[in-house]
């Protein structure tokens, strides 16, 4: 309603008026993954997964502690970027992959899923597309199994998930993801 009169696409534009915008649709949404791994990213990067720092927030009891390392109090970064579980599969991927960008050891630790995501995109590589399906790829893996010692008392070494991670991502470059056979070519 710019000039006084009202209008169907005024009513539209008000909508947006205060939005930010992101960078999901590149990071998330436009990546080959299935979509529970979207969605699951798409929760992860806003810092909305139920971590001990949610958990807290609420009320809720927790031992605060992060159940795949027992070293650190856990949250949503912690356990994607500083958790020693979790870096190790990254030091796995890294090797694997031939990028030592991607070594944890190089990593500068940040304060938010987001930034440490949209660092990972950064990482320099010619199949970048694929690796964005990897970072959710692995950070799905890394939750299922942090779950998996939470609500089932089912416990596996970094070693024991690296291999299945990299099943997947050859199940995914055979189900069509081509920006991950690309990826998965070069090494």
């Amino acid at each position: 309603m710019l000039d006084g009169k009202f209008t169907t696409g005024s009513t539209y534009h008000v909508q947006f008026i205060g939005s930010t915008t992101t960078n999901f649709k590149r990071l998330i949404w436009k990546v080959w993954a299935p979509p529970k791994c979207k969605f699951f990213g798409w929760l992860a990067i806003q810092n909305r997964i139920w971590t001990y720092d949610r958990l807290q927030a609420r009320g809720w009891t927790n031992n605060g502690v992060c159940p795949l390392c027992r070293h650190s109090q856990e949250s949503g970064v912690q356990l994607f970027e500083d958790c020693r579980y979790t870096r190790r599969i990254w030091e796995g991927i890294a090797m694997w992959l031939g990028n030592e960008h991607l070594r944890p050891s190089i990593w500068v630790l940040v304060d938010s899923v987001q930034i440490w995501w949209e660092n990972l995109d950064r990482t320099p590589s010619t199949a970048r597309r694929g690796l964005r399906s990897i970072i959710i790829l692995v950070c799905w893996e890394v939750w299922t199994k942090r779950n998996a010692r939470i609500f089932e008392r089912k416990e596996s070494a970094p070693m024991h998930l690296f291999p299945k991670i990299k099943e997947e991502t050859g199940l995914c470059a055979m189900a069509g993801a081509k920006h991950i056979s690309n990826l998965l070519l070069r090494v």
